[in-house]
């Protein structure tokens, strides 16, 4: 049997579910002996006696025979190592013994041959983390390409399309709470294009509504933080559905709040979300349907930008980055030669509206020519989704003329 894998991985814990194609739903794993508990602590245990690694339990702490590998989540962000009887076990060796580990409380036969799939969501994208989970699912035995890392946002946009479509007839809003922040995240919907795209965008609350105020019972002061910030985030809004997950919403602190902001909307609470999300995500892209969706995360870009240019008789675009693609993996450089112009086109294309303009980048003191002789390198980075800067120096034309130096940087916002 092959499975279709979701998982939570976060510092404190970890969560497990597999998608379940017969109802087309995702199924929670117990990783417990007792089979009662979807969450464990993100650490794993090697037992002397057995000269193996076990899931973690509390009863492993003080143990003679017990080795204790609590911060599991801070050794593969840190790409840091372990060492155990002499033996040194890097990042990505112990990140496969724990994969191995959840995998058994799957199916006790379950090997690498069986996961068709296995996506592994984290709050925040950290490509360290991301690269010690993915070559820690590689060395168990994983190909890469039935792998993904996507962080929570992104998972979540997964999940919201998997819904029965009453849920996001409009936009969808997202609070998460935990010890380190407090954000919303509101999910719009290009529906008029082919693929359907997906956007995510996001606010921080932190010093409105502070987890410390929870460890304070300071419940009045938390309860008018939350009012407010719904109020200012949802009043006459399009959100057909809100949901509120992380730490911060154990407990019926926000309750009467949540049910206050439901009238027209569908609301949800719980912490398992992103798990639930994870499968999803491995659902659509191991099992199909991803192609009628571009997913748009926190960190992708929302618009393509490209430099328009002729070659030979034919105008062309050339790319710096595309609607989905990681900003900071978008960019790049190209050379031109101006002719009869000091202008520099920019076409954006965004993804939700469906529209583009055209961007122009001036070249102040730059004398301009009819006989190809300016010649520029542009150099194209993306700080964040929202903006790119562009750098233009002026290259000279070898020995007809000389370089003088100069440099231009505008930013571009898409």
């Amino acid at each position: 049997m092959e499975y279709v894998v979701g998982i939570d991985l976060c510092r404190d814990f970890t969560q497990l579910c597999i998608y379940n194609s017969a109802s087309n739903t995702v199924d929670s794993v117990p990783l417990s002996s007792d089979r009662q508990t979807a969450r464990v602590k993100t650490g794993i245990t090697f037992s002397k006696a057995q000269s193996d690694w076990i899931v973690y339990s509390p009863l492993h702490e003080g143990r003679p025979d017990m080795v204790v590998i609590k911060n599991l989540y801070d050794i593969a962000l840190l790409g840091s190592s372990v060492t155990i009887d002499d033996e040194e076990y890097s990042a990505v060796r112990l990140m496969a013994r724990f994969f191995r580990r959840l995998f058994f409380c799957i199916n006790r036969e379950c090997e690498a041959k069986d996961i068709k799939g296995v996506t592994v969501t984290i709050k925040n994208m950290d490509l360290t983390l991301k690269k010690n989970i993915e070559d820690g699912l590689k060395y168990y035995g994983i190909p890469e390409d039935r792998i993904i890392v996507c962080d929570h946002i992104e998972s979540f946009m997964h999940y919201v399309v998997m819904q029965n479509k009453d849920i996001w007839i409009n936009d969808v809003g997202l609070f998460d709470f935990d010890e380190t922040s407090f954000k919303y995240y509101v999910v719009r919907f290009g529906r008029k294009q082919q693929p359907m795209s997906v956007v995510a965008d996001s606010m921080d609350f932190s010093e409105t509504v502070k987890y410390s105020m929870l460890s304070e019972e300071d419940y009045i002061r938390i309860k008018f933080g939350f009012e407010n910030v719904c109020g200012i985030l949802l009043h006459k809004q399009s959100v057909s559905a809100v949901y509120a997950t992380g730490n911060g919403f154990d407990g019926d602190w926000a309750d009467e709040t949540l049910k206050s902001i439901s009238t027209g909307r569908r609301i949800f609470k719980g912490q398992n979300l992103y798990v639930k999300a994870a499968a999803y995500v491995s659902h659509l892209n191991f099992d199909g349907g991803i192609e009628n969706y571009l997913i748009i995360g926190e960190d992708d870009l929302k618009s393509s930008m490209a430099l328009r240019a002729v070659s030979g008789r034919e105008q062309v675009e050339i790319p710096f980055g595309t609607v989905g693609q990681k900003f900071y993996e978008a960019g790049g450089s190209a050379n031109l030669i101006l002719d009869n112009t000091n202008e520099i086109d920019f076409m954006i294309h965004n993804s939700l509206k469906k529209d583009s303009f055209c961007a122009i980048m001036t070249l102040d003191a730059i004398p301009v020519r009819r006989n190809k002789t300016n010649r520029v390198s542009v150099e194209v980075r993306f700080p964040s989704r929202d903006q790119a800067v562009v750098t233009v120096k002026d290259t000279g034309f070898g020995e007809i003329r000389k370089t003088d130096y100069r440099i231009w940087e505008q930013i571009i916002n898409l």
